[in-house]
């Protein structure tokens, strides 16, 4: 089972507490930022459920039949439906092409055969007499017709099923979708207690725990993930490489190839954050906190020139370019190179553009 978390405690003492009482919603919505865990405690909910035996703080036995077939993957009342990989795509579809070979790529959407067959999933009758349990995740990823599929079994829930809908951006999500869920909200812990949790996971590492929760936005998880050597090494060379736009040193173009290495949502997650960062700067030269503290001194020079408006407009730019690049269809090399050749030149105010 996945490691329990400890600002999980309270919401997971809630639905314990709503499900002795027979209340338990028939879908729940879990929503909040990314590196909170959401997934996490969305597996450990469902395996409860499927338990036959749960402790008295509502958590699977991990012994009886229904845990033993949960941890294999294999239950049959349990149902993931997350983007499947693209069956029709080929090693045509990469920017360097080549001959089709069949290769597969992750589909950035929940289609509707996927809703359809999930669907028909929860109308059959229960295999061991207890929920039906399906977890979507990220569901904020659902189509247009995925999730107008979807709205039917959520406003007419058939037998004793649940609905686990994951999502980091709920708002992309419909209203209609959205209204028929109970929403339960993850809101980053307290220093207090995510900064010694990471702390005995990190400890003695190269970067300061609190530097990682601070470049994290205090998501926990998403500083563990940051002390991976290699991602925090990424993202100190995109840092870099940004400063030698700015200054006329780097080709964007050339740049933009850098930026699609990795997780490309993460680093212009990365990429709003510097931003952020610099508005704080140009607002008080000596702000008590930024995003990322350690590129202090790459920031000062940065904030320099740009005025105010002009940098909460490369702000917005940046948020642009990160909603477009994740979006189904988007070309991020070419919408990467739009945005950082206007870092570099710009229009008359210096504001990167990027193409709709």
């Amino acid at each position: 089972m996945d490691e329990s978390l400890p600002w999980h405690e309270p919401l997971w003492r809630q639905l314990q507490q709503r499900r002795a009482a027979g209340r338990l919603p028939h879908a729940l919505l879990l929503a909040g930022p990314a590196g909170l865990g959401k997934l996490i405690f969305a597996r450990r909910l469902a395996e409860a459920l499927l338990c036959e035996s749960p402790s008295v703080e509502g958590d699977a036995c991990g012994q009886c039949r229904g845990c033993r077939l949960f941890r294999a993957g294999s239950h049959p009342d349990y149902s993931v439906v997350q983007p499947e990989e693209d069956q029709n795509s080929s090693e045509d579809d990469s920017p360097a092409g080549g001959a089709g070979g069949g290769k597969k790529k992750k589909s950035k959407v929940i289609k509707i055969d996927q809703i359809r067959e999930l669907c028909a999933f929860l109308g059959h009758t229960t295999q061991y007499g207890g929920y039906k349990i399906a977890l979507l995740e990220p569901a904020d990823q659902l189509n247009v017709n995925a999730a107008n599929s979807l709205l039917k079994t959520l406003e007419e829930p058939p037998g004793a099923c649940v609905l686990l809908l994951v999502a980091a951006r709920p708002a992309r999500l419909p209203a209609t979708v959205r209204s028929r869920c109970q929403l339960i909200r993850f809101d980053r812990p307290p220093i207090t207690l995510a900064l010694p949790w990471l702390a005995a996971r990190v400890g003695g590492g190269l970067v300061e725990p609190a530097t990682l929760l601070d470049v994290a936005g205090g998501s926990p998880l998403a500083a563990l993930r940051y002390a991976d050597g290699d991602r925090w090494r990424r993202r100190r060379e995109l840092a870099e490489g940004y400063d030698q736009i700015l200054m006329g040193r780097l080709d964007p173009i050339q740049a933009a190839e850098q930026w699609t290495q990795g997780d490309l949502a993460e680093n212009l997650c990365w990429l709003i954050g510097w931003h952020t960062d610099l508005i704080r700067l140009k607002m008080n030269p000596a702000p008590h906190c930024l995003s990322h503290p350690d590129l202090r001194p790459l920031l000062r020079r940065w904030a320099t020139q740009p005025t105010p408006r002009v940098l909460f407009e490369r702000l917005d730019a940046a948020v642009r370019l990160h909603t477009l690049c994740t979006a189904a269809q988007a070309n991020a090399p070419l919408l990467l190179e739009a945005f950082l050749s206007e870092a570099a030149g710009g229009d008359e105010s210096g504001v990167p553009r990027t193409p709709v």
